[in-house]
């Protein structure tokens, strides 16, 4: 600790938090490894029906023709289209949750090892793997710009102080009149 605390270069004393065992461990799986455990979890569930053998949906037998193979319909389009969208969605959580995971493990991991090895990490890399974490949090934005349309969208609508260039075009076009409110300041538009 002494040796922490005295910069020789500068001739100066910091002051220097250091953490017992049980606070370390406390600490770290409160903040890191439970919340990391219920990700696991829940994304797994995201997962779990998707593991299974698809099945194919059968249609019913024509009576006139008697007995003979259930013949097979191909997914309707709105199925389809939601299986996509659903696994979108899903990889867009799963890089999120993994690269929350690469940026905080490498802290939360030295969070706990180093009251076991005698407060022996350095400080420098106690500084990177801290910068590492708080740079996931400035790594977010650009990822749900990245992964997300809408959030893209958005993202650009408020950069751009509400260009029009950048809002999705109506599918019913200008036959049906719509206003906008702020509420929160975000836009919405009515109908």
């Amino acid at each position: 600790i002494q040796q922490r605390q005295f910069n020789k270069a500068s001739n100066s004393t910091y002051c220097i938090f250091m953490v017992n065992k049980p606070y370390a461990i406390t600490c770290s799986v409160v903040a890191f490894y439970i919340p990391f455990l219920l990700m696991v979890l829940a994304y797994h569930r995201i997962y779990e029906p998707w593991r299974g053998p698809q099945e194919p949906r059968q249609g019913p037998q024509e009576p006139h023709q008697g007995p003979q193979e259930p013949r097979q319909h191909p997914p309707d389009q709105h199925s389809s289209h939601r299986m996509k969208t659903e696994t979108k969605a899903a990889k867009t959580l799963c890089i999120i949750m993994g690269c929350f995971c690469l940026c905080w493990a490498p802290f939360f991991v030295t969070n706990i090892v180093d009251p076991f090895i005698n407060y022996t990490v350095p400080g420098k890399l106690w500084t990177a793997f801290l910068w590492l974490g708080y740079i996931n949090s400035g790594l977010n934005p650009f990822l749900y710009a990245f992964l997300n349309k809408a959030f893209r969208r958005a993202f650009l609508i408020i950069l751009c102080c509400g260009d029009e260039r950048y809002r999705r075009p109506s599918i019913l076009g200008q036959t049906v009149p719509c206003s906008t409110t702020t509420i929160n300041g975000s836009t919405h538009v009515l109908r």
